[in-house]
């Protein structure tokens, strides 16, 4: 009788295996710091973009869950996913329409500091251990954002603080997400969950699109149609499989720090295809922003990987 012992992977292999997943991540970051200027360009509601783009993204998630896993959903998918699903249709219906209220500058920093909220949260709700140094380095994030808010350009009337506002809630919604979904994942693969949480988020968006923002479910124009797929396919489908193959090769810590950047390449966008304007002091700003974040990811990180 032979024993059969698989060999670890070459050197080679792993170097490769980390190239690809760093630039699956590359891809990723570049991906999702787009969503915030292809709505703007879509010329189009926020409540709308994010129903429609719900509606696709659950079609595409429900045939690739079908063609990868072999099954359709059941009611252990949908139960386990509704409060996650909530939160993430109200996230991305408050995020949008806080986007098409104010300037991309302000929507990217002020949603970036979610990690300022889910790290004490997690110590209230799940016992975790909050690094002090990690919340002091959070409030040089928080100065940071207040250069860049304060600072609008005086030209600049897309500013506003309602739009500031929404985004802010949408923050909170995110949070709430990320919390309520941490055993999401667990026996599931990421096309089951996308596929359970999607439909959830898009049901949650209808009642907002005909009750508080009524009429406009309908604003849909062939130019809304075009960045709406683009949004679907790219954000909503494409960025979260990389995101999966990235994972499984690319430390989580290292994927954290890098993401710290894409707030700084939304603004890029933006500067590029919305012909937006920025600051200098501004610019101080968002560098204290990610370096804020930054030290809070890598204590955090640092504290995580000693505690295992």
């Amino acid at each position: 009788m032979s024993v059969r012992t698989d060999a670890p992977a070459a050197p080679e292999e792993d170097h490769a295996g980390r190239t690809a997943g760093l630039l699956a991540l590359g891809l990723v970051i570049l991906s999702f710091s787009m969503g915030s200027t292809l709505v703007k360009l879509s010329h189009t509601p926020g409540v709308t973009v994010a129903f429609w783009r719900m509606i696709v993204c659950s079609v595409i998630w429900i045939v690739i869950m079908r063609v990868t896993d072999g099954r359709w959903l059941n009611w252990a998918d949908i139960k386990a996913s509704l409060v996650p699903g909530v939160l993430f249709g109200l996230n991305i219906c408050f995020f949008f329409t806080g986007i098409t209220k104010t300037t991309v500058a302000a929507a990217e920093f002020t949603g970036s500091l979610s990690p300022l909220l889910v790290v004490p949260a997690g110590a209230l709700f799940f016992k975790e251990r909050v690094n002090g140094r990690a919340m002091l380095f959070g409030l040089i994030s928080l100065a940071g954002l207040a250069l860049v808010l304060f600072n609008a350009p005086p030209s600049n009337t897309e500013f506003s603080w309602v739009g500031v506002a929404w985004v802010g809630a949408a923050m909170g919604l995110w949070a709430g997400y990320l919390l309520t979904s941490r055993n999401l994942r667990q026996g599931r693969s990421v096309a089951t969950v996308m596929a359970a949480i999607t439909p959830i988020a898009a049901v949650v968006t209808l009642p907002l699109g005909l009750f508080v923002f009524p009429g406009t479910l309908d604003e849909v124009t062939w130019r809304s149609v075009v960045f709406i797929g683009i949004l679907a396919i790219v954000t909503g489908t494409t960025a979260h499989g990389l995101m999966v193959y990235a994972q499984k090769s690319v430390p989580i810590g290292l994927i954290s720090m890098l993401q710290v950047s894409q707030p700084a390449l939304a603004v890029l966008w933006s500067v590029l295809m919305l012909d937006a304007t920025v600051r200098g002091i501004q610019l101080v700003g968002m560098a204290l922003v990610i370096a804020g974040l930054a030290a809070v990811t890598f204590v955090t990180q640092r504290g995580v990987f000693k505690g295992g």
